[in-house]
């Protein structure tokens, strides 16, 4: 906490702490891939894991530690489609709880992050943030990831060629 997001986690540290006493200890910080995850493990012999901004814009990443951690193999990227069905998923619930003001708001930061990796995002989040209904957020988002799906299609046409 002290480091304020810089800095680097004291997993020394964790794994003294998880030495001398004898509750459960759960490790954190700097965790942001299956294979960050298990070597924290191992480093650390802690009883579990706490993960928290990178689960931001990618919550699928529990599910890729958990079968790293079970299988050893790493799961492949989750596809367009998949994405594209839990940020509209996520939206839909952010509008119905929050209402159209601060539902609006709130997924312009959580779209932000979903989509920070993707092909063109800093054009299309110009954009979506200036967006002021839910509906307008949900169509921009739709011919967003539409454009994406089209321009690997037309990517893997040309590789086929």
């Amino acid at each position: 906490r002290k480091d304020m997001y810089k800095g680097d986690a004291e997993y020394d540290t964790i794994a003294a702490i998880k030495n001398a006493i004898s509750i459960p200890v759960i490790a954190n910080g700097d965790i942001d891939s299956p294979h960050k995850a298990a070597e924290v493990l191992k480093q650390t012999q802690v009883d579990g894991l706490m993960i928290g901004r990178s689960a931001q814009g990618r919550p699928w990443i529990f599910k890729e530690i958990e079968h790293y951690l079970s299988v050893g193999k790493v799961l492949p990227e989750i596809d367009l489609e998949t994405r594209f069905a839990i940020i509209f998923s996520h939206l839909m619930k952010l509008h119905s709880f929050y209402g159209n003001v601060k539902g609006v708001w709130y997924a312009r930061k959580h779209v932000a992050a979903y989509v920070k990796e993707l092909s063109e995002s800093r054009k299309f989040m110009k954009h979506f943030n200036t967006l002021e209904s839910p509906s307008e957020q949900l169509d921009s988002l739709y011919e967003y990831f539409a454009r994406l799906d089209a321009d690997i299609r037309q990517d893997q046409g040309a590789e086929a060629a």
